[in-house]
């Protein structure tokens, strides 16, 4: 426990612009070429100088810490339990991040598949940081934060929460896929070269105007903002047979053809304050040199037990003593709980009874004094 609270404050502090490189304690040092495999175990820091080329295979291992400051080229990197902190470069082939994994990035990464998987595992990438490649993924409970550039060919997720902040830039060459009780919330630049999908009980919340460049289709809940508005531009055909909107978000369509009836394929759900063609909150990718940090100053460590059955504790590090307000919405972002949590800076815990939701999945959202939020998906049984 005490390991994983010194991980939390490490993200938090680098949100506040604390440079976690001062608090890395090496055990081993790397300052020339190295082409020696690395298991990296609990109590080590292995640490890449800005003269260190690492090629072998690299291991971190619950409670190891890897601090690249150099090169790390190597065919597979996996993030085992352990801890990521990038400054310097990665070129690799696979890069994986489970069993609790922290990755985080704050320079170059150049890759053919990133995964991110199992619970309470965390990819963040940070506003000086850029992660391109062919295949991007996360999957059960992981999550993904970018307040940096992210540039992949592919991108899918399974039972995860993917969060592109207001500094991020997110592109996708190919197919975007939002699929199997997953969140994705969009706050940044968005952009699909080829098809999206979002389906099979998934939310995707789009707070500006995305690009998809060829086909759009949902068969879960796609929705926009509670002020101003936020959708998609598309271009080729639009489908639906899932939910659109909600009474209190204002989402807008706009598909190039023209269709009569706003999209080509008009099934579903569609509320009443959807939109076609009149929003024009593009999403607008900032330049690296005015990029800031947006982003909440609350960092959810854990959500338990998931799926839960008559409470759910939340855990979360705070930067700030203030007032959290905690709601928990439906998959059609109907408000079905609603509470105000006063916090302390640093770990707080709390609790809430869920005995009177029903068996499904639910959004679990804590808004800061800032009216900045964090997101997580939860699932509750009977």
């Amino acid at each position: 426990m005490k390991h994983f609270y010194q991980i939390i404050m490490a993200l938090v502090l680098c949100v506040i612009g604390y440079d976690v490189k001062a608090q890395c304690s090496c055990t081993t040092t790397i300052t020339g070429t190295d082409a020696a495999n690395h298991v990296i175990g609990s109590g080590q820091t292995l640490c890449i100088a800005s003269t260190g080329t690492c090629t072998g295979l690299i291991t971190v291992g619950t409670g190891g810490i890897l601090c690249n400051q150099g090169t790390i080229n190597s065919t597979n990197l996996w993030v085992a339990g352990g801890t990521l902190n990038n400054y310097g470069t990665i070129n690799t082939d696979k890069i994986l991040v489970s069993g609790q994994g922290v990755f985080s990035n704050r320079a170059v990464v150049t890759m053919d598949s990133l995964l991110v998987t199992n619970i309470y595992s965390l990819l963040t990438n940070y506003n000086n940081g850029s992660i391109t490649g062919l295949r991007l993924g996360n999957s059960d409970n992981s999550s993904i934060t970018n307040n940096g550039d992210i540039t992949v060919d592919y991108m899918a997720d399974s039972m995860a929460s993917f969060t592109n902040n207001a500094t991020g830039s997110f592109i996708v060459n190919m197919d975007f896929a939002n699929a199997y009780n997953s969140g994705y919330w969009n706050y940044g630049y968005y952009k699909v070269s080829r098809d999206f999908y979002n389906s099979t009980n998934s939310i995707f919340e789009m707070n500006c105007m995305g690009v998809i460049g060829r086909d759009w289709y949902n068969t879960a809940l796609v929705t926009g903002p509670t002020s101003g508005c936020g959708g998609f531009n598309i271009s080729g055909g639009s489908y639906n047979t899932g939910t659109i909107g909600s009474a209190s978000t204002h989402l807008d369509l706009c598909d190039a053809g023209n269709p009569t009836f706003g999209i080509d394929g008009p099934g579903g759900t569609i509320n009443s304050t959807t939109t076609y063609c009149s929003c024009s909150n593009s999403c607008v990718a900032l330049p690296a040199g005015i990029k800031e940090i947006e982003t909440s100053e609350i960092v959810i460590a854990s959500l338990y037990p998931n799926p839960s059955v008559n409470s759910v504790s939340i855990k979360m590090n705070i930067i700030n003593a203030q007032a959290l307000t905690i709601e928990i919405f439906d998959m059609m972002g109907k408000k079905q709980m609603f509470s105000s949590v006063k916090a302390f800076a640093g770990e707080n815990t709390t609790s809430l009874d869920v005995t009177k939701l029903s068996q499904g999945s639910y959004i679990l959202s804590v808004t800061d004094e800032h009216k900045k939020q964090t997101k997580k998906i939860f699932n509750v049984i009977k």
